[in-house]
């Protein structure tokens, strides 16, 4: 696992316990919620967040809300023993290849 994994891993599991890391029930009711907020972080337009950035109560940051995903993601990857950041670099190797692959057949 990734030093990223790791941590996010062991700071879960120091703050709300072992089970939050291996029932995946609660991962996945965590991991949703999470982005659920992205998504309606990302639906409000830039000068609505920059107007209510001011007003208490008011939406998260988008870095901390693309932080707490990512935490909740390396959660999931821990429950199934995957490394979250070698499957994306997998995943971006094999679609770059297959664009590749495209453009040579063309």
């Amino acid at each position: 696992m990734s030093e990223f994994q790791n941590k996010a891993v062991r700071l879960a599991a120091a703050s709300t316990g072992t089970a939050s890391i291996t029932d995946p029930r609660e991962c996945q009711k965590r991991f949703l919620a999470a982005a659920l907020e992205l998504n309606g972080a990302l639906e409000q337009t830039s000068e609505q967040r920059n107007s209510s950035s001011e007003i208490a109560g008011s939406p998260r940051r988008i870095d901390l809300i693309i932080g707490d995903l990512m935490k909740e993601l390396a959660i999931v990857g821990h429950l199934f023993d995957i490394d979250i950041m070698q499957a994306g670099h997998n995943t971006l190797d094999r679609r770059l290849s297959e664009i590749k692959s495209a453009l040579i057949r063309q």
